[in-house]
């Protein structure tokens, strides 16, 4: 199908990972791909949004399932970044048809990511530690910060406390049955740099969804930030195939 057989827009949700905002996004809104209208929501307790009640990978999927309803987004695409990739695999496994493919970045894998438990006072610190943050988020950057770094570290410090152990704990006890999403588009994309979801890792998702792989040179966890041309590529022709 080409660009003047589509309607105008269609939709692209783009979900952010742990520690993470909307901000993630700045470059792809910027420049999003050709015929897609990008939404960037905050999940609840991100960035200084209201959170509440148990914290857990199916009540982000819950959240994102409310957002597209209310919104009436008709089969978007769903974009997950990190811990946003398990939020966005969730949804899916749900109700697969819902959706019109999947975009998995540097996506937590398919059955979850455990944190060791010697890290986890490590993660308690990182509230009141703003100089272990920074070091923190700048890890996930291997090949440089990205502009608008400063914005990103401001966000990660205003998540709400809950989520810091939290969401680790949430992602450990969370995993998804490949076979639920079977017949789904799904484009998987890792940075050759990532010490968060290795290549081994992402590897290891192609093989369990059974599609091919693409692994950014040169780039970390924050690929869509340290890379946005070559991301907005990978991107544009997954999308150009749906």
């Amino acid at each position: 199908m080409t660009h003047l057989q589509r309607p105008a827009s269609r939709h692209l949700i783009a979900v952010h990972g742990n520690f993470a905002s909307s901000a993630w996004w700045t470059d792809l809104r910027a420049v999003p791909p050709v015929g897609w209208e990008v939404h960037t929501p905050d999940l609840p307790g991100f960035a200084g949004t209201p959170h509440s009640g148990e914290v857990s990978i199916a009540r982000y999927a819950d959240w994102l399932t409310q957002y597209v309803a209310a919104h009436r987004l008709e089969r978007p695409v769903l974009l997950g970044h990190s811990l946003g990739g398990a939020v966005v695999l969730e949804a899916a496994s749900r109700a697969p048809d819902a959706y019109a493919g999947l975009v998995l970045a540097a996506s937590a894998p398919l059955t979850g990511l455990v944190t060791p438990e010697a890290q986890y006072p490590v993660l308690e610190q990182l509230p009141a530690n703003a100089a272990l943050l920074n070091l923190s988020l700048e890890a996930l950057f291997p090949s440089g910060r990205p502009d608008n770094f400063r914005h990103l570290l401001q966000d990660a410090a205003r998540m709400a406390p809950a989520l810091y152990s939290g969401n680790a704990r949430a992602l450990a006890a969370w995993s998804v049955a490949p076979e639920t999403l079977t017949g789904l588009p799904t484009l998987i994309l890792g940075g050759e740099l990532d010490l968060l979801i290795t290549p081994e890792r992402v590897t290891a998702q192609g093989k369990a969804l059974n599609v091919p792989v693409s692994l950014l040179q040169g780039v970390g966890h924050g690929f869509p930030q340290e890379a946005p041309g070559i991301f907005l590529s990978e991107l544009q022709r997954f999308l150009d195939l749906l």
